[in-house]
């Protein structure tokens, strides 16, 4: 028994440490990275003819502006967030970076070695979304051009591009809503104009704008977060009243969504390396302790990606569960005589195995559950629980269909029913062939929710994308999630081998009734 004890240890301890290694050396890579000496800015490139043919980095809807402002070929790669295209500067794989002002300057303070391109790209306006047509529009614009003419806007610029971090907090909603509730959704990687602030709670200069048009139209405000590509669709389905999150007003937008009269002016700009940063020694592990002070301490983050990790798992669980009850009565219809059944239901799992998850999530919940007021989790639970459903049948109809028939015919034999024979004979002999595999299915299942966060759901991935989004510390955040889902893993991995094990019939104890023990 100590023997096995000590090869299990040795097992997990090779297991986690190519981890380990990894994160060491990632954090060592990114430490030396970060840890630079300043001099007088000095731009790679200091104006928009010298990028010509050059790699430009993006988040989408900037390449419209950018091919309006070149008289040149270049190429385009996009990024999910803000951050990730400055990292990919940093890294060497772009040349330049295009971001709204306000971020770029964040972006630029957070990240020594980069700097502004003095040529200004576009000049920009924001706005507010709303669907076509909307009954909100008018009053909205209203209230804005009152805020232009008594200082309001000039004093939230103030307040949150230039303030103190002490004074960057909404405005409390202490006002009754007689005029009714309206649903609002914002991006929250764009600081300082809609981010995740101290405590974990919504901020930034879009949001308390919304908030100070609200009070004047006596509105409540219902707050999502949604990740910018999503916001369009959200606006369309009817999911949300009113949005935003850096939106420039452009003509091509205008085709399918309504703005409100701009909130904000600002400009677009281009990030590049900047060659007057020097390279000097740091310590790796000050880096280390500021990365992970700024990552789980700071504005008390940990609770963020506590949050996050509870709504992974939570949708992790009942996916399981539910999948594996849809993907057992998939597998029932697809054994039945009737074709017409089988065929359907073989049907049904080549369509839901033909679609890529993050799709069909927004399917669900933009256009099939467009007009519900349902939450984005029991949306996310629907979606996996089909996708997992899927998966699973064949699963469990491949294991079902290995088992001889003779175990069938010998019960029957002995007097067993059709049901008892399949349950107790049939489905423990499949179920000890299909499990191995169902354990890997269910772990790919676990890191594919991920992409929850199209869909207005806060989970572990998108609580560490708000975080760099704010730190602008591309690697730790990124880091620490990785090791919490390879966690995760484990544990859920070590449960399903505890489940497997315990059903197997040769590891059960087996008594002999009615022999007494001497």
């Amino acid at each position: 028994m100590d023997r096995i004890i000590k090869r299990r240890g040795v097992r997990v301890a090779l297991c986690w440490l190519p981890v380990l290694l990894f994160v060491f050396l990632t954090l060592g890579l990114s430490v030396c990275a970060a840890e630079t000496a300043v001099n007088a800015a000095e731009p790679e490139y200091g104006s928009l003819d010298e990028i010509a043919g050059k790699k430009i980095g993006m988040i989408t809807g900037f390449d419209t502006v950018l091919k309006g402002a070149l008289d040149h070929e270049n190429t385009f790669v996009y990024y999910p967030t803000a951050t990730d295209s400055v990292t990919a500067l940093r890294a060497g794989r772009v040349d330049a970076v295009c971001l709204d002002e306000p971020v770029a300057r964040l972006a630029v303070h957070a990240n020594e070695g980069i700097c502004i391109m003095p040529d200004t790209v576009a000049e920009a306006e924001y706005g507010i979304v709303f669907p076509k047509n909307s009954p909100f529009l008018e009053s909205f614009n209203t209230v804005i051009k009152q805020f232009w003419e008594d200082g309001t806007i000039e004093a939230l610029e103030n307040k949150w591009m230039d303030g103190d971090e002490e004074e960057k907090s909404l405005i409390r909603q202490d006002w009754e809503g007689k005029n009714g509730t309206i649903r609002y959704y914002h991006d929250a990687t764009y600081n300082p104009m809609c981010y995740i602030g101290k405590g974990g709670e919504s901020a930034g200069y879009d949001l308390d704008l919304v908030l100070m048009a609200a009070k004047e139209l006596d509105l409540k405000v219902e707050m999502s977060i949604c990740d910018f590509d999503a916001l369009v669709p959200a606006i369309q389905s009817g999911k949300a009243d009113i949005a935003s999150g850096c939106m420039d007003i452009t003509e091509e937008k205008k085709k399918y969504v309504d703005f409100s009269d701009p909130y904000c002016k600002s400009a677009v700009v281009l990030l590049v390396r900047d060659r007057g940063a020097q390279e000097s020694a740091g310590s790796f592990w000050e880096g280390l302790r500021q990365s992970f002070y700024s990552t789980f301490i700071e504005e008390n983050r940990w609770q963020m990606i506590l949050d996050g990790l509870g709504i992974t798992v939570l949708v992790s669980v009942l996916s399981g569960i539910f999948g594996l009850l849809m993907g057992f009565g998939l597998c029932m219809l697809r054994r039945m005589k009737q074709k017409p059944v089988r065929l359907g239901a073989a049907a049904y799992i080549r369509l839901v195995q033909g679609m890529p998850i993050v799709v069909f999530l927004m399917i669900l919940f933009y256009i099939i559950f467009g007009s519900v007021d349902i939450s984005g989790i029991v949306v996310a639970v629907i979606g996996f629980s089909i996708n997992f459903s899927a998966y699973t049948s064949e699963m469990m109809r491949n294991g079902l269909e290995t088992v001889e028939k003779g175990q069938s015919e010998a019960a029957f034999a002995m007097g067993y029913t059709k049901y008892q024979t399949f349950w107790k004979i049939v489905f423990p002999q499949a179920a000890m062939r299909f499990l191995p595999v169902l354990k890997g299915e269910f772990i790919s299942m676990v890191k594919m929710t991920s992409v929850v966060g199209y869909i207005a759901v806060q989970d572990l991935t998108k609580a560490s994308d708000i975080i760099r989004s704010h730190t602008m510390d591309a690697f730790f955040p990124l880091i620490a999630t990785a090791v919490i889902y390879f966690a995760i893993a484990n544990l859920m991995t070590g449960a399903l081998s505890y489940a497997e094990h315990s059903i197997d019939p040769k590891r059960r104890k087996r008594e002999v009734k009615g022999v007494e023990p001497r």
